[in-house]
């Protein structure tokens, strides 16, 4: 059973963009995918999300908005244009140990050199992400499944958007005949930026808040070359910019996408249509994760100001 809160945002507001979804309006919409949660068994607020293709290899691309982040494996996809794990999603000062992790996963060994896909952001107002260990990574791996909670789950946690709970958000677009996912790993924005569904918010009390990021990874089952899987891997941070990201200075916006078909005959004068896809899917992805993430207590003792789903206008 999915984990996820009804309503969510289309339910509340209405339709984002013009194309159909996908039957759950998630990245596991794309045939294979899997998505698993784990939050630190220590009970920190932080933990780990693993996007997972049914068959790996598989071809990808990576870009950037700004890139005050990191995202492991980037410099050979750019260069080889495939990754060989699942996705990894954590808070920053988790990395290290999510990367060992994923490599005792893919079987990696000195006869065998293997080098993980790790996305993070910074959750450190929230939790200590250092507190995150192998069985946690084994946990979200042992979780995998067609079903996908949103907002302040696994890697999300500890996560903000708009000075509000953020974390995980998904959605996924049918166009073309194929489809196109989308999950964030939300960790940005300034609140009075913020105007969508109806609302325009003032600034968040107190100290601003420090810059956020967002991993973008996207999928999709369209038989695409890796140098249009970069291009694609643009257009959710686009998505972004719609919903209210500028790419601040400290901003690490990175995008990831990649195909689940072996295939490779797509004609870049029709690739417009999946890039709009992938839009809208993440700026959709934004808001589901708006309405499905649950305030708590920052580290320094203050409590989250919850998201005002009640103030929502239906369009």
């Amino acid at each position: 059973m999915s984990d996820r809160p009804t309503p969510r945002w289309r339910d509340l507001v209405g339709p984002v963009g013009l194309f159909p979804t996908g039957p759950r309006n998630a990245i596991t919409d794309v045939p294979g995918i899997r998505v698993g949660h784990a939050q630190a068994a220590s009970g920190d607020r932080t933990g780990v999300t693993v996007v997972a293709p049914s068959e790996l290899p598989v071809r990808a691309g990576t870009a950037t908005t700004n890139g005050v982040g990191e995202l492991t494996k980037k410099l050979e996809i750019d260069e080889w244009g495939i990754i060989e794990t699942p996705v990894y999603l954590c808070g920053t000062h988790a990395v290290g140990t999510v990367y060992q992790a994923a490599i005792e996963a893919a079987g990696g060994s000195p006869k065998r050199t293997v080098i993980p896909v790790v996305g993070e952001c910074d959750d450190s107002d929230m939790g200590d992400s250092r507190m995150l260990v192998a069985g946690d990574v084994k946990q979200a791996l042992a979780a995998l499944g067609p079903e996908v909670a949103e907002g302040t789950v696994g890697a999300g946690t500890g996560m903000s958007c708009f000075d509000f709970p953020g974390g995980i958000g998904t959605a996924s677009r049918s166009v073309e005949g194929h489809t196109v996912g989308v999950l964030l790993l939300c960790n940005f924005g300034d609140r009075e930026r913020f105007t969508s569904g109806g609302l325009k918010l003032d600034p968040a009390p107190g100290d601003p808040p420090p810059e956020g990021s967002c991993i973008a990874v996207c999928a999709t089952d369209a038989p695409l070359t890796a140098l249009q899987l970069k291009r694609l891997a643009l257009r959710p941070l686009l998505g972004l910019a719609r919903a209210g990201s500028y790419a601040s200075n400290g901003s690490g916006e990175i995008g990831l996408a990649f195909a689940v078909t072996r295939e490779q005959a797509y004609r870049t004068d029709r690739l417009s249509p999946l890039f709009a896809a992938a839009y809208e899917a993440a700026e959709e992805a934004v808001y589901n994760c708006l309405v499905a993430a649950r305030p708590a207590r920052r580290l320094d003792g203050r409590m989250q100001d919850a998201f005002p789903v009640h103030l929502l206008q239906r369009a």
